[in-house]
């Protein structure tokens, strides 16, 4: 007796699948695996299920201490592309996607400011048809950003881009489109997003030093080049100074000539295995829990206070155990001296 027609198709696919190699047989049930949690989370109740517990989550972290300044190596979308045998093309598109509802939940949390490394000089040496690819995405992106930024209803209203950079590496088009960009957005008070592009942090303190030494010369003024007229020189002005959070995905424990100015005093650095466009905000929420968390404790120990002894403030004078005057004859007899010059 012959077995119906599908069952006979479903064995035959198993066996092929059986008899592929390991890595595609890892892909296969990854993707499947992805595709059936894209289900899920398209009904309705799950998707009302998960927005509500980031809703909750968000309400509870903003109670505590929030970085000011939020930075993200976007590291990955390469070999994300390259593990679902699709351009590279799509895999910076899901990069800018992945961006896109990070700079959301920044802006929620109340983060004031986000920097991201889009582009480094180094880059320049990729094959020309990734390059072209890169920049072209990055119009697209930036008249997109443009657009929400003046969409009242939409939740990045009010946010302001600046591109910094090297841009004398870019094309007169990009450079006239990255002025049109920021004017469009200058107005906005609420949040602040640096894409940095193209960069690279010892490009960042060149120009600089070039800058200040220029109007010293200029201006033929005494005063010397301090700190922090040296900071506010730099690319970002005013959040030249510190970035709190440093974030980098794709496994790389380094920072590839990024922030390394601005990482120099208590920054937090985090590395996270994932890839960037698989990079999601349940990662970022318990990273920023974590610096929340160790933030508060520093603050208490720089107060000069642990948590038991301001607990122990709280109580009632009347409920402390009263300490007893002590005597001077209660006190330990002195150690014995002993010359170290050998005289008595």
């Amino acid at each position: 007796m012959k077995a119906p027609s599908i069952i006979h198709i479903q064995f035959v696919a198993l066996r092929r699948l059986l008899g592929e190699t390991k890595e595609q047989f890892c892909f296969r049930i990854r993707n499947m695996f992805q595709k059936i949690f894209e289900w899920i989370m398209s009904l309705r109740l799950f998707s009302w299920l998960y927005i509500t517990v980031q809703n909750l989550l968000i309400k509870s972290l903003s109670v505590g201490p929030i970085p000011e300044h939020v930075s993200f190596i976007m590291d990955g979308n390469r070999r994300y592309a390259k593990s679902r045998r699709l351009p590279v093309k799509k895999g910076h598109e899901a990069g800018g996607l992945t961006l896109l509802t990070l700079l959301y939940i920044c802006k929620r949390l109340g983060v004031k400011c986000v920097s991201a490394y889009a582009f480094s000089i180094e880059n320049f040496s990729r094959p020309k048809e990734e390059v072209d690819t890169l920049m072209n995405l990055f119009t697209v992106k930036l008249d997109e950003f443009a657009k929400r930024a003046n969409d009242q209803k939409d939740p990045l209203h009010g946010s302001r881009i600046r591109i910094v950079g090297d841009q004398s590496l870019l094309s007169p088009e990009m450079r006239e489109r990255i002025t049109r960009v920021e004017e469009i957005t200058k107005e906005g008070q609420d949040f602040l997003l640096y894409i940095c592009f193209p960069y690279t942090s010892r490009n960042d303190m060149f120009h600089t030093i070039q800058d200040s030494v220029q109007d010293r010369l200029e201006t033929k003024l005494q005063s010397r080049i301090d700190i922090k007229k040296f900071t506010n020189k730099m690319y970002m002005d005013l959040y030249s100074n510190k970035c709190e959070l440093l974030i980098r995905t794709s496994g790389h424990r380094r920072l590839s000539d990024y922030m390394l100015w601005q990482v120099h005093e208590n920054a937090t650095i985090e590395f996270s295995d994932t890839l960037w466009p698989n990079f999601s905000f349940f990662a970022m929420y318990l990273m920023i829990l974590r610096w929340s968390f160790f933030c508060t404790i520093q603050r208490y120990n720089e107060r000069n206070h642990s948590f038991f002894e301001r607990m122990y403030e709280g109580v009632p004078s009347i409920l402390k155990r009263k300490k007893k005057p002590m005597s001077l004859y209660q006190f330990p007899n002195p150690p014995l001296s002993v010359s170290i010059s050998g005289e008595e």
